[in-house]
């Protein structure tokens, strides 16, 4: 899962932050889906949230090494994802390991399923991320309109649990099709943010 943080205001620093809580309980919540969905051994979590990572993990490393093991990138869509730095790259990362098996083994199908944390229109997203398809069958336009995060804030939370639900089943089955192998972290020398300069 790939996000860019939401720092508290000065009103909040003393609680944590509320958009940092739903992303974990997002988190969560797509995890136990795919739980549901797959026979994945529950050793480890099915996917990857820096946020869960040790204070003194070595967060740069970390987060490499999911990106050349993950199986989908889900990139979380919001006002400041396409602005932050690291978040280019590691959709660069994750995008020189599908050119690097396409090169060796095809696959079928693109491994990025893009979550909309947030109303489509309150986003502008670069050349690289129009590409992609965010706007997933079966989730409807109040997804489109508010993205998880509205929902949730709205009080929609059938609609909202569906979502992760209908979510959970693209994740699985791109998961499925693409069949992507991991790669040598090395790859990922001189990461650049590919949300600039296109």
């Amino acid at each position: 899962m790939s996000y860019a943080r939401t720092p508290p205001y000065s009103g909040a620093r003393a609680k944590r932050d509320l958009s940092g809580r739903a992303l974990e309980e997002f988190y969560t919540l797509l995890c136990s889906s795919i739980m549901q969905l797959t026979d994945h051994d529950g050793e480890e979590p099915p996917g990857f949230l820096d946020q869960v990572m040790g204070v003194d993990a070595h967060w740069e490393n970390r987060i490499k090494h999911a990106l050349a093991t993950c199986r989908v990138f889900v990139p979380i869509y919001n006002t400041r994802y396409f602005t932050r730095e690291w978040c280019g790259k590691e959709w660069d990362a994750f995008a020189r390991r599908q050119e690097e098996q396409l090169r060796t083994r095809p696959y079928t199908g693109n491994a990025i399923v893009p979550v909309l944390w947030v109303g489509e229109q309150h986003l502008t997203m670069p050349p690289v991320a129009v590409r992609v398809q965010y706007a997933i069958p079966g989730l409807g336009k109040p997804y489109l309109q508010a993205g998880l995060y509205g929902l949730k804030q709205a009080g929609r939370h059938v609609m909202y649990r569906r979502s992760v639900w209908s979510l959970a089943e693209m994740i699985v089955k791109v998961a499925q099709q693409t069949n992507l192998e991991p790669c040598d972290v090395e790859l990922f020398e001189d990461l650049r943010n590919v949300f600039e300069g296109e």
